[in-house]
């Protein structure tokens, strides 16, 4: 797994793929457990926490039952204190962003592509995906449709980031008129 996190003029990048011991866990390890937490993290920070999954014959019994490998508490490491995480801009995760600054807030990604793969389908700007998936929510229910605040909660976003993203969206349409506009202009006068 590979982690990227973006900040102005630098990039992090931790792997658990390189430079650790392939089993650096005792026992067998045949599964690994990550977890990324970064709910919270300009408060909290962002932590890796890994756990493993040791296969030991401690855990065999006779018999056909198949063994069980279980999961053995594993290390946290700290990513990004709660100080930095105010200066982060991304975070990738595998490529993927999770984590991303937009209108001065971070915006959890990973959640609206969640949600965009349930209701709208991916594609487009995290502006754009915001605006869509606003529409979507608010032709299906009525109250997020009354409501800025339920409805930035129901996205994951806050009010401020919901509102600007519309307003971004907004001014890059064309309006109908402005697109087509009289493209015959000057043709009749030859």
């Amino acid at each position: 797994m590979r982690i990227e996190i973006a900040y102005e003029g630098r990039i992090e990048v931790f792997d658990t793929d390189r430079f650790t011991e392939a089993q650096p866990f005792s026992g067998k390890s045949m599964l690994a457990d990550f977890t990324l937490n970064y709910e919270d993290a300009e408060k909290d920070g962002i932590w890796l926490t890994a756990h493993c999954y040791a296969a030991n014959d401690a855990y065999r019994t006779d018999g056909e039952e198949v063994p069980e490998a279980r999961r053995e508490k594993g290390w946290r490491f700290q990513l990004a204190t709660p100080k930095e995480a105010t200066e982060i801009e991304s975070v990738t995760l595998d490529g993927s962003t999770v984590l991303a600054r937009l209108y001065g807030e971070l915006v959890d990604v990973a959640r609206m592509d969640r949600a965009c793969s349930l209701f709208t389908g991916f594609g487009g700007s995290l502006a754009g995906r915001i605006v869509r998936l606003n529409e979507y929510l608010a032709n299906a229910d009525e109250a997020l449709a009354a409501s800025k605040a339920l409805m930035s909660e129901a996205i994951g976003i806050t009010a401020n980031v919901l509102e600007r993203a519309i307003e971004a969206e907004a001014v890059q349409e064309m309006p109908l008129e402005k697109e087509e506009g009289n493209w015959m202009e000057g043709f009749e006068d030859d």
